[in-house]
């Protein structure tokens, strides 16, 4: 963007044709890089929310590492063939930058615009209708298990009421073969260890079954992954909307080159560039707490800073 700034300003490229191409080459570079990671965190937005118990399995500290290796030369791999002549990085004079010219090859152009745009895209809109169908269900489940909880609770408190009033009784049987106690201090005492033993079993079903809903799965999807969920998803809608009149425009380039202004060709870049700044704001204001992690970065720095002073 600097060197755009600087060649927007002066109406020329400012520096040498190899250092163009070595512009152009990073420019492509970190264009498909950023594609490849917004795909990347759709899948892994997608696992945590509709596979949470695979998460950590997947998502160790070695696979993450080797999903951004994997990335990393993907994007450098795509990045160079014009560098070897499947197309060609030189200086766009109607954009005022250095990147690939696609009317000398425009079979790569129609590559980048599948690769780049067309099967990213394609995987985070259905990471996102996934996620989108995985927080509707978490919803039903959710409803549906907090009634019976409180069915079942209404029947717990209902027989804890009944076992605190409610004495039991013996039957015919049980008070002719018991023996006949002469002792009428003894015979009250006996009366009141077996409903003690008796109101001591009730109790225990009770916290068996307090136990057993407490051990039941949870089925329902965090609130800070649904919220990161729709923050990617309102990324890539912003993705779409920045770089799709981009795409439109490397057409025109290749197809009808003077069919519109050179101010159009500069405006889809600019819109391009834009979404550059679009996601952090986005993150940050929808998760508090990766505004609250970049806060804590910067002051880290900042005490770092004044510690070697």
């Amino acid at each position: 963007m600097p060197t755009t700034v600087v060649a927007l300003a002066l109406g020329r490229w400012p520096l040498s044709s190899q250092a163009c191409q070595v512009f152009g080459f990073f420019n492509m570079f970190t264009l498909v890089q950023s594609v490849l990671s917004l795909c990347n965190i759709s899948i892994n937005r997608y696992v945590i929310v509709c596979k949470p118990f695979r998460f950590p399995s997947i998502y160790t500290t070695k696979r993450s590492i080797m999903m951004i290796i994997v990335c990393t030369s993907i994007s450098i791999i795509i990045s160079t063939p014009p560098l070897f002549g499947w197309a060609e990085y030189g200086y766009v004079d109607t954009q005022f930058y250095c990147f690939c010219l696609w009317p000398k090859s425009p079979s790569y152009a129609f590559f980048m615009i599948g690769v780049c745009f067309g099967i990213p895209l394609a995987v985070m809109a259905i990471c996102n209708v996934l996620i989108f169908k995985a927080v509707q269900a978490s919803k039903k489940r959710t409803a549906r298990s907090s009634r019976s909880s409180m069915a079942i609770s209404k029947n717990i408190s209902i027989q804890e009421s009944s076992s605190d009033t409610e004495v039991p009784t013996k039957t015919e049987k049980e008070k002719k073969d018991k023996p006949k106690i002469e002792n009428k201090k003894e015979r009250k005492h006996v009366d009141m260890v077996d409903v003690q033993v008796e109101m001591s079993d009730s109790n225990t079903e009770t916290n068996d079954v307090k136990k057993r809903l407490s051990k039941l799965p949870s089925n329902k999807v965090k609130a800070e992954d649904v919220r990161l969920a729709l923050a990617l998803a309102i990324c890539v809608v912003c993705f779409f909307i920045s770089w799709f009149p981009f795409c439109i425009s490397m057409l025109i380039g290749i197809y009808a080159p003077n069919s519109v202004s050179n101010d159009f060709h500069l405006a889809t870049l600019l819109i391009g560039y834009s979404n550059s700044c679009m996601n952090p704001v986005i993150y940050g204001i929808i998760n508090k707490r990766i505004g609250k992690g970049f806060k804590d970065l910067f002051c880290r720095c900042r005490c770092c800073k004044e510690e070697k002073l």
